[in-house]
């Protein structure tokens, strides 16, 4: 006989409440686009986004998952306009996870905010709010990035970061690549990490 009364509940999966404060911790999903590999080509071809899987690390949320994407590259004014709201988001993430504050113009605030590739964010953990999309078109409501929260406000604490992400050797293009317009995608290949 199996017994289950020792077992854990069923957890619930109702979203998150809109305005949780949570510390987060990226997983960079890969799509094989991009410089290295790091973006996810959209279904049409137009655009370029970085998928991102965001855990909650501590409290009554623990374990549970947001997902978003930043589009960076795209051929559309539309595209122009949400790549500067991710770029910015992801500004504001290195500045949570890194405790710069965002007026701070330092050489150790701006080496802050850079990256060598976006394999750069895994393992990052930043604080943020959390939102909730409701529910719509027969589609569940879910949790969105509200926005993130950076030293300059009060709910901002030091968070503890896990081990950094070394990228590998060969997810870094060459700078012929990199320097390809946005608008020519390159040539969509796995990359040799991903094999």
């Amino acid at each position: 006989m199996e017994d289950f009364n020792t077992a854990s509940p069923q957890r619930s999966f109702e979203v998150i409440p809109a305005n949780t404060i949570a510390t987060l911790q990226i997983t960079v999903r890969p799509g094989n686009a991009g410089t290295g590999g790091w973006l996810r080509r959209s279904k049409d071809g137009l655009s370029e986004a970085l998928d991102l899987e965001l855990t909650v690390v501590h409290g009554e949320f623990a374990k549970r998952k947001v997902w978003t994407l930043f589009t960076l590259r795209g051929t559309t004014d539309g595209h122009a306009e949400a790549a500067r709201i991710s770029q910015s988001k992801i500004r504001a993430i290195l500045e949570s996870a890194r405790g710069v504050r965002p007026d701070d113009t330092s050489e150790a605030a701006v080496q802050a905010r850079r990256i060598a590739d976006y394999g750069e964010l895994n393992n990052l953990r930043f604080i943020a709010r959390i939102g909730v999309e409701p529910a719509r078109s027969g589609f569940k409501a879910k949790n969105t990035l509200e926005e993130v929260i950076t030293p300059d406000r009060t709910d901002w604490h030091h968070v503890e970061q896990v081990a950094a992400h070394q990228p590998a050797k060969d997810s870094v293009a060459p700078a012929s690549e990199a320097a390809k317009p946005a608008s020519m995608p390159a040539k969509i290949e796995r990359p040799r990490w991903a094999s």
